[in-house]
C-alpha cells in the first residue's frame, strides 16, 4: 500500500435524475494530482440484499425472472432493495432479506447467516450489497410480487449450479455468483444437522 492513493475532492454536486428507483448525482470532481473530471455520475442505488434459501435436504432455492437490462430470463437469487420500512427494526439488510424471502418465495426462515457485504460496483454506485443464508425454511403462503414482476422458483443443487457457472452453461448476476460461493464455503464447514 502507498500513501499516493487519496480520495478525489468535490468541488460541486447536483441530483441530475431522481425516481423511485434510483438517484444520479453528478459531481464536480478534482484529483489528487489535480486532473479536474467534470461530471462523475454516481448511481444512488438504496443498499440491497441477497438471499440463499436452503432447504433441509441441501438444496437451494433459486429464482427466475425476466431482467430488462439483458433482456432475458435470468436464473438468480431471491434478491431486492432495502427499503425505508427495513429501517424501523434495527438490522434494515435482515429485515429486507426476510421480507424479500417471504415476497418472491411465500417461505419463511428460522435462521439467517449473514455470509458477506460487497459493493456492486464502487466506481459508479454508492451502495453494498449484504448476501444472506436463510436456513430452516417453512412454507408461509405465496408468494407477493410487485407489479410487473413474476419469478419462477427452483430447486438446484448447489454443487450443480456452481459447475453450470464455471462452464458456462449458466450466467448470473456477478453478486449472485459471490453470494453462492460464500454459501457453499460457509456451509461445507457446517455439520449436516446445522441445515435445519
Amino acid at each position: 500500500m502507498t500513501d499516493e492513493l487519496k480520495p478525489w475532492s468535490v468541488t460541486a454536486s447536483r441530483i441530475t435524475y431522481e425516481d423511485r428507483w434510483i438517484r444520479v448525482r453528478s459531481d464536480d470532481c478534482v484529483t489528487a494530482d489535480g486532473t479536474v473530471i467534470a461530471p462523475f455520475h454516481v448511481l444512488d442505488y438504496p443498499d440491497w440484499i441477497n438471499v440463499i434459501p436452503v432447504m433441509p435436504d441441501g438444496r437451494v432455492l433459486l429464482t427466475r425472472e425476466y431482467r430488462h437490462g439483458r433482456g432475458e430470463i435470468v436464473l438468480g437469487l431471491v434478491a431486492g432493495g432495502v427499503e425505508r420500512s427495513d429501517s424501523n427494526t434495527g438490522d434494515a439488510a435482515l429485515a429486507a432479506a426476510q421480507r424479500e424471502l417471504r415476497e418472491e418465495t411465500g417461505y419463511e426462515a428460522s435462521t439467517f447467516v449473514k455470509l458477506l457485504t460487497s459493493y456492486p460496483n464502487a466506481a459508479s454506485h454508492s451502495n453494498a450489497v449484504t448476501s444472506w443464508l436463510a436456513l430452516g425454511l417453512s412454507k408461509a403462503g405465496e408468494p407477493s410480487f410487485d407489479p410487473g414482476e413474476k419469478v419462477e422458483l427452483l430447486f438446484a443443487d448447489l454443487a450443480a449450479i456452481l459447475g453450470d457457472l464455471q462452464s458456462g452453461a449458466v450466467i448470473m448476476q456477478s453478486m449472485h455468483v459471490a453470494a453462492l460461493y460464500a454459501a457453499e464455503s460457509w456451509l461445507r464447514t457446517q455439520p449436516s444437522d446445522g441445515l435445519k
